[in-house]
């Protein structure tokens, strides 16, 4: 994985390391949904073959029950702190959120003081959500304590404005302040950054926030990554083959669909088909626009549908795209790179850090109107030349490399070891 700080790099050691009883906390898991859920599962799937885990979890308590009926993970003992239930609407809602959240955070607190007593633990890692804002109080504990991969604050780029409507725009200018004095001033958040004996930084930004706002070194590591290729030989695209575009996600503003659904108003050619996966309150407004643009004909929508018909249509894509205006490293940018799927993206947040001109196309932000036209031109130079599809496709194989659980593995347990000697754990 990469490290944007040279002088940070992690040794590899070739050598077997000692077992060690760790607390992984996480808000959201489960072994059949993505983001943040898939984030935590696919922690404990490789990191139970290495490790006692205990895992204090919020969300997904009926998914794990029913993944324990037919399978077995001696290492792993769940333990579910059930969160509070969210009430209100909209502010009320998010409020509400929020406060939950926190007494969810103290309780864990409680309970791991419990579990201290008797020894149970070597390590805290806190790993979900990614986000900032909540660390939790688990870092006032007297035991080694990890953070991340974390993601500071992703700024909206204000030249993606027109993608928003006006009301949007005031949210966005309102959470920009209100995150952005939060990241620095909030005091827990303070503490806990200097407390903790390690951070993983989700995105390079967030490196870079780290290190002028709190003098910290942090270790670059995606949120997630790739369990397993499932496809090692790169994609061949025919020159009379439609080009076959999957899009993935909320249909919200912050995903930005919008941009994709002008992009291709403005192509040249109509010889691509765009599959949108995913639901929301933007659905009919969206689909009244792809009528107007003209461009409906060529869409399919699909809706919210099972993970297995996901997979399948990422499995017959010549291309995936990422509009979002802002994210961590999105589940389904490592599973575009498991089928070998280039990805183009919008040059900025976690895809800064993982796609390059060798396994996809990157976007530079400078004005709508300058994105909408490059993305236009990308796709018909992929229409017209279908090799460069091939040739991506052999990037992403080649790239994934780096991005695959098996190297997280070894970081991981790196950073264990390095800790429990500071502490002379044995």
């Amino acid at each position: 994985m990469i490290d944007t700080n040279n002088e940070n790099k992690l040794i590899y050691k070739s050598t077997i390391m000692k077992q060690k009883k760790i607390l992984l906390v996480t808000y959201d898991i489960s072994p059949y949904k993505g983001s943040e859920a898939s984030v935590s599962w696919n922690y404990v799937f490789s990191m139970q073959h290495y490790h006692k885990l205990t895992v204090l979890y919020g969300k997904g308590k009926e998914d794990i029950e029913h993944y324990l009926q037919t399978n077995s993970m001696k290492n792993v003992t769940f333990y579910n702190l059930s969160p509070l239930p969210t009430t209100g609407n909209k502010l009320a809602h998010h409020i509400s959120y929020n406060l939950n959240y926190m007494k969810w955070q103290k309780n864990a607190y409680h309970q791991v003081k419990k579990w201290l007593k008797d020894g149970r633990i070597d390590i805290v890692h806190y790993l979900n959500p990614i986000g900032f804002k909540e660390p939790g109080f688990l870092w006032k504990l007297p035991i080694p304590y990890i953070w991340g991969p974390l993601q500071a604050v992703e700024n909206l780029p204000l030249s993606l404005f027109p993608a928003l409507s006006f009301k949007e725009k005031i949210n966005v200018l309102f959470r920009r302040i209100v995150h952005n004095g939060a990241f620095v001033l909030l005091p827990r958040v303070r503490q806990a950054m200097h407390r903790a004996d390690y951070l993983f930084a989700a995105t390079p930004n967030t490196v870079r926030m780290i290190k002028k706002f709190y003098g910290r070194k942090s270790f670059y590591l995606p949120e997630n990554g790739i369990l397993q290729m499932n496809r090692t030989q790169p994609i061949e695209r025919q020159k009379e083959e439609i080009l076959q575009i999957v899009w993935i996600g909320a249909l919200c503003p912050r995903k930005a669909l919008i941009i994709l659904l002008d992009t291709l108003s403005h192509t040249r050619s109509r010889q691509w088909h765009l599959d949108v996966i995913g639901e929301g309150n933007l659905f009919k407004q969206l689909k009244e626009k792809s009528e107007q643009l003209g461009i409906d004909c060529h869409i399919t929508w699909h809706g919210s549908i099972p993970r297995t018909e996901v997979l399948q249509l990422m499995k017959t894509a010549h291309l995936h795209v990422i509009s979002s205006l802002g994210e961590g490293n999105p589940t389904v940018l490592w599973e575009a790179m498991s089928w070998a799927v280039p990805t183009m993206t919008l040059d900025h947040c976690g895809m800064v850090g993982v796609v390059c001109e060798k396994c996809g196309i990157k976007i530079p932000i400078h004005s709508y109107k300058q994105v909408v036209t490059d993305m236009a031109e990308h796709i018909d130079h992929l229409i017209e030349q279908p090799e460069i599809i091939g040739q991506l496709s052999q990037g992403v194989i080649e790239c994934s490399e780096k991005f695959m659980w098996s190297n997280r593995i070894k970081i991981f347990n790196e950073v264990y070891e390095r800790i429990c000697n500071k502490y002379s754990i044995h």
